[in-house]
């Protein structure tokens, strides 16, 4: 992780925590010529734009007093991550067992890639993941693991 993201996150995340929300990721980056800092923020039952507008009025004032980006311009943007978000925290993977997860590989398994399978297990302690593929168990590393999401239906 960068310097910013780092600091951002170490003085943020328990003004977070207390107001209910969990941070799932922190980005900085560039985006149409300006420095963004943007802070994804989930909870049960879902983020709506008060609770972002919450969150962000609450962390404003803590990134203003340790000014990570040592008086560098910078755009404060906090957002849900959205339904389609990768996994990446074990409340994703709690939430998404027994769900169809589209899973894209670094390295093919067996003749498979990109394929959608149902979450059946993990084990992120481990870097295991457990997936049914048309009534086939199929085990994988989650070093080999590109991108794993929801699939959405429509």
């Amino acid at each position: 992780m960068s310097k910013v993201i780092d600091m951002v996150e170490e003085h943020i995340t328990k003004a977070v925590a207390e107001l209910g929300y969990e941070i799932i990721e922190i980005t900085y980056k560039k985006y149409l010529g300006d420095m963004n800092l943007t802070i994804f923020i989930d909870k049960d039952g879902g983020v709506d734009l008060n609770g972002c507008e919450l969150v962000h009025r609450t962390i404003d004032p803590i990134l203003d007093e340790i000014d990570p980006t040592s008086g560098e311009k910078y755009i404060l943007n906090v957002s849900s991550p959205g339904i389609d978000r990768p996994l990446k925290v074990e409340r994703d993977y709690k939430r998404n067992l027994d769900k169809e997860v589209n899973v894209s590989l670094f390295e093919k398994v067996g003749d498979l890639k990109k394929f959608v399978a149902v979450l059946k297990g993990y084990d992120l302690q481990k870097g295991l993941i457990d997936l049914d593929y048309n009534g086939k168990e199929i085990n994988l590393d989650i070093k080999n693991i590109a991108l794993i999401k929801p699939e959405i239906k429509f």
